[in-house]
């Protein structure tokens, strides 16, 4: 979890932004190539060209993130209008998402693909340069690598790309958060896509390709939020170390033949969303642009850039994709299920707690929440800013949060009330028990043994056992117990989780409860999601359907 839920952080902070134009000169609007009659996926639009245009400065293309259009670009704030008035050729394109929900990296790869070519077509230039935020930056890479579109992009620049996955799109199929995200649509293509087992194989597919290499890749990316109780906020309980409440560091800068270009903005942290802002990253971006010279080789262009970059020795290397990298903390809480009626959970706290923040999300506004502490004493919430997710996993749900300091300890409950609805509760705890936990991979093959290691902090532990162990096939119906559970328990305080993991091929996430008793003798619990994937008979994980 996230240093960002400490309580020092509601207190407001100045930050320094970029020093911005007040006076561009506002773009015109760009005229639309309509492919498509039927629909906006593989429509095109091409920017004005500005009256400081030159040869000597490359075409840009810039590529939205999930569940967005092109007009991510031309809003308030846009990218559109501070490359046209830098004297920028512009092209835009729609994604499959455009039309509804969102498309996976194949989909969209085969689009883009087509677009790029027809971009560089209609400027008549050999390369484009690609700016891509999020998402947009994997269905790049598709396209350049696996739909043949790498003759014409010598640079990307990704804004804030999940190129590992991202937690949120696992967590979008758990078994806590399934009846939520069943009555929000938050499943589709594009997320069942980005969990982090099938991010993996994607890694694998691509990396060890020629083409991964033929553009140069610069990475950006951002450790804030958008604010108090916003999407991005409470995203940071669910990723690992420093996150942009979208996509964590790691991820961001996880191509292993990427150039880190920046994170944040000097003295300023960005969220995921204001990766996207002109004010807050064009001047970042627009050093990195590049023509493709006429001495330009695919061979020799990108590696050019890599040894720049100091990153020589990786560009001569075989792409290698690690397992998870290291342990990751489990201090958060989850509960989730249906609403109809009165529905109860139960949150354990033990003594020693700093701070406890419970988000209880749910579909309708009408839902009641409110939250009892162990001496009965009523809590009321309060109520999330309406702030747009930029996965799109959670964005729509209503967020009641509560923030407690050093909470009662105890088992606190929380009531929520509704018709026809459905809940998620995160609670993200500072303080208390300290568990980690690290798996030895996520991509197995059929009927393989998968390994769990669970770890508290020395002396804050005993008696720990795992609970409540559910396991679920993303886009699958129903979870199911997962019996064959082999728990070994080193000591107090250390676990060692064992089971065979199906024959089935797809992505499955386990959800499980560590529970126990502190040295105090005061009972805890902390939850854990574990993604995986199981290959079929050629080695590959099934696709989006």
């Amino acid at each position: 979890m996230s240093r960002r839920f400490l309580p020092a952080l509601l207190a407001p902070s100045l930050t320094l932004a970029l020093a911005w134009p007040t006076a561009a000169a506002a773009a015109p609007s760009p005229t639309l190539h309509d492919d498509n009659p039927n629909g906006k996926s593989g429509d095109w639009y091409t920017g004005a060209i500005p009256p400081n245009a030159s040869d000597d400065k490359p075409v840009l293309l810039f590529v939205q993130g999930l569940h967005s259009d092109y007009t991510t670009w031309t809003a308030d704030d846009d990218y559109y209008t501070a490359a046209y008035n830098a004297g920028y050729r512009t092209a835009f394109v729609q994604l499959p998402d455009a039309d509804g929900a969102g498309g996976s990296m194949w989909t969209n790869g085969s689009v883009l693909a087509d677009v790029i070519k027809k971009a560089a077509d209609y400027y008549h230039v050999p390369q484009i340069n690609v700016i891509a935020h999020s998402k947009g930056g994997i269905d790049t890479q598709a396209a350049l690598v696996h739909y043949g579109a790498h003759p014409y992009v010598n640079v990307v620049h990704q804004l804030g790309t999940p190129n590992k996955g991202s937690e949120l799109a696992d967590l979008a199929y758990s078994d806590w958060t399934w009846w939520l995200a069943e009555i929000l649509g938050m499943r589709d293509d594009a997320v069942y896509s980005l969990q982090t087992s099938y991010m993996a194989q994607f890694r694998e597919q691509t990396d060890s390709r020629p083409e991964a290499r033929k553009a140069a890749t610069y990475m950006g990316a951002a450790t804030g939020d958008d604010g108090w109780f916003s999407a991005t906020w409470f995203a940071h309980a669910v990723l690992p170390g420093s996150d942009d409440g979208a996509v964590s560091l790691d991820s961001a800068f996880g191509l292993p033949y990427g150039i880190r270009a920046f994170t944040d903005n000097g003295s300023e942290t960005l969220s995921h969303s204001m990766l996207r802002y002109a004010s807050k990253t064009w001047e970042q971006v627009r050093p990195k642009l590049k023509l493709a010279s006429a001495g330009w080789s695919e061979a020799g262009a990108a590696e050019a850039e890599w040894a720049d970059a100091g990153l020589a020795e990786e560009a001569d290397q075989a792409v290698r994709v690690p397992a998870r990298s290291g342990d990751e903390a489990a201090g958060a809480i989850y509960r989730g299920g249906e609403v109809d009626g009165v529905q109860t959970e139960r949150i354990p706290l033990e003594g020693g707690i700093e701070n406890v923040l419970i988000d209880i999300m749910v579909a309708d506004k009408a839902t009641a929440v409110e939250l009892i502490s162990p001496s009965g004493e009523v809590y009321k919430p309060e109520e999330g800013e309406a702030v747009p997710d930029e996965l799109g996993i959670f964005g729509k749900a209503v967020h009641r949060v509560f923030s407690l300091d050093k909470p009662e300890k105890g088992e606190w409950t929380a009531r929520i009330s509704g018709e026809r609805d459905a809940y998620f509760l995160l609670a993200a705890v500072q303080g208390g028990v300290d568990l980690k936990w690290r798996a030895d991979k996520q991509v197995f093959k059929k009927n393989d043994t998968a390994s769990l290691q669970l770890a508290t902090r020395s002396g804050k532990a005993k008696q720990t056992s795992l609970q409540q162990a559910a396991l679920r096939r993303s886009g699958s119906g129903k979870g199911t117990a997962l019996q064959q559970l082999r728990v070994h328990a080193a000591s107090d305080s250390e676990m060692n989780v064992r089971f065979q993991v199906p024959s089935e091929p797809g992505v499955y996430n386990l959800s499980f409860e560590v529970s126990g008793v502190d040295e105090s003798g005061e009972a805890f619990t902390r939850s854990v999601n574990y993604n995986f994937a199981v290959t079929d008979e050629d080695g590959e994980i099934p696709r989006p359907e």
